[in-house]
């Protein structure tokens, strides 16, 4: 006799799911009840977790069960709760040769992922009137966190701003694990809202607790589209402020504006999921590549895409440590102590201030002085510096690029500490570009020159569909294009 497999779930997430993929197409054990429904139960999944819990209580049932069981045929699908698969592999040990789960681990983990992250909306002060209006007009109760004994009780929909308890969580844990808490237990008539000033502290404080962040004209209908602060022009905008699609471009920027360095490319993407995942975490707050290679290479131009892609109407931050070899470097970078004359803030500091981008570019790192690399080494720890005149920069989910003319990893090992090599997430050696990949960069440099003079109604020339460039006495990048911009310069008239 041939016997069935038994699938289980784990826990009602993956059964209303598996419900879902189904159609509804499930049924309880009951239905075999009565002589001639056996004859129908065909195609049908068949719950039977309520059959094991009967047979417990009626083992005298056991055997007019199992002949009930051999009735069904290959057609029928058994499932169970998980925490009774061990039993009724016993009891019927005739009917069943094994138990498999119903998805595999990595749609367990996603299904399971889903049930607990929930959605957020975020929401601008001049739409609230408009929510007060819509809740009012479809009877939804809309509170906060400090009013929620008063309608724990409450079943039909309800709607809970979280912003004031958002001001009160600096310093205050408990109230961090409290809002976790009614999370957790949140039945799917709750919907969450925040103000939208305040949603960097929900990704900072709750990174765990919410999958999606979405605007509350997608909840609420009538209400208007709100306004992200990151659209912004002096809004700060980071790697890990960057949603699923936003990345997506961000990698697809890079495959197509840094040409070559496949290996690199690889080893970048690779090494930017794991840290926006430990940055969720509270594992890393700083993302760091070290770029090695003679000048030329297009070790800088990394940082400029990064840059540029995050935040388009930012300036670069870049700073040349060629500058920065003497015994008071670190107060050019950040400031000299209040008290010295001329007093004032650094480099750094000042250019975090002005520009809103998340990407920090640090040219010819190697010449940088010994205090500097150690202000570096305590920087990539901690995440965040105090400059001279005592004020905090925090740079949670920056990207910091170092590129420098060290030739090789050898050479590294002997200039940088082992302390700081441990803090990079990515060390790579910048190789020149063979003749295929400097023609392909010969040819993006033209077609971005001429994309640029046609968006800024430039006159010019007619520009033939294919101009030569010299490219195999170099290396240099700089060069290449430098030689695109004289050739491109004599079709402008």
């Amino acid at each position: 006799m041939m016997r069935n497999k038994l699938y289980f779930y784990r826990n009602r997430a993956e059964f209303e799911q598996y419900y879902s993929d189904n159609d509804g197409n499930i049924s309880g054990f009951e239905i075999l009840d009565s002589k001639g429904v056996l004859d129908d139960v065909q195609d049908t999944i068949i719950d039977i977790t309520d059959l094991i819990l009967y047979v417990r209580q009626e083992p005298l049932h056991r055997y007019s069960v199992r002949l009930s069981l051999n009735k069904l045929d290959t057609s029928n699908k058994l499932i169970i709760n998980y925490q009774y698969v061990e039993e009724a592999l016993n009891i019927f040990p005739l009917i069943f040769d094994e138990a498999l789960p119903l998805y595999d681990k990595e749609k367990e983990i996603k299904i399971l992922e889903k049930n607990i992250r929930h959605k957020i909306y975020y929401y601008n002060d001049y739409q609230f009137s408009e929510i007060e209006n819509e809740c009012n007009k479809n009877k939804i109760i809309l509170t906060n966190f400090a009013n929620l004994p008063s309608v724990k009780d409450y079943e039909n929909e309800m709607i809970i701003d979280i912003t004031s308890s958002l001001q009160s969580m600096k310093g205050a844990e408990h109230i961090i694990y409290l809002l976790e808490q009614l999370f957790s237990t949140m039945s799917d008539k709750t919907k969450i809202i925040v103000d939208v000033d305040k949603l960097d502290d929900v990704k900072k404080y709750l990174k765990l607790t919410f999958s999606e962040y979405l605007d509350i004209s997608k909840l609420l209908t009538n209400v208007s589209k709100s306004k992200l602060p990151s659209e912004e022009p002096n809004k700060l905008r980071r790697i890990i402020d960057l949603g699923e699609e936003e990345l997506s471009d961000l990698l697809s920027s890079i495959d197509e504006k840094l040409i070559g360095h496949s290996k690199f490319k690889k080893c970048l993407k690779s090494d930017l999921k794991k840290f926006l995942t430990l940055n969720k975490l509270n594992k890393r707050k700083i993302f760091s590549l070290f770029l090695l290679g003679k000048p030329g290479l297009g070790k800088t131009e990394i940082g400029r895409i990064l840059s540029k892609t995050i935040n388009s109407e930012s300036k670069i931050i870049k700073i040349n440590f060629g500058n920065y070899s003497s015994q008071d470097a670190l107060n050019s970078l950040i400031g000299s102590p209040a008290g010295y004359i001329g007093c004032d803030g650094g480099e750094l500091s000042k250019k975090i201030s002005k520009n809103p981008v998340g990407v920090i570019i640090c040219d010819e790192f190697e010449k940088a002085d010994s205090e500097i690399k150690n202000f570096f080494l305590e920087l990539l720890e901690d995440g965040k510096f105090t400059d001279s005149m005592g004020r905090e920069y925090d740079l949670d989910g920056y990207i910091i690029v170092f590129t420098s003319n060290i030739k090789d990893e050898k050479e590294f090992n002997s200039k940088m500490s082992p302390e700081f090599k441990s803090r990079i997430n990515l060390i790579c050696e910048f190789t020149p570009l063979d003749d295929n990949d400097k023609l392909k960069y010969i040819n993006y440099q033209i077609q971005e020159f001429k994309e640029n003079i046609n968006t800024n109604s430039i006159k010019h020339k007619k520009i033939p569909d294919e101009i030569y460039i010299e490219y195999k006495d170099t290396d240099d990048l700089r060069e290449l294009r430098d030689r695109v911009y004289n050739k491109m310069m004599e079709y402008i008239e």
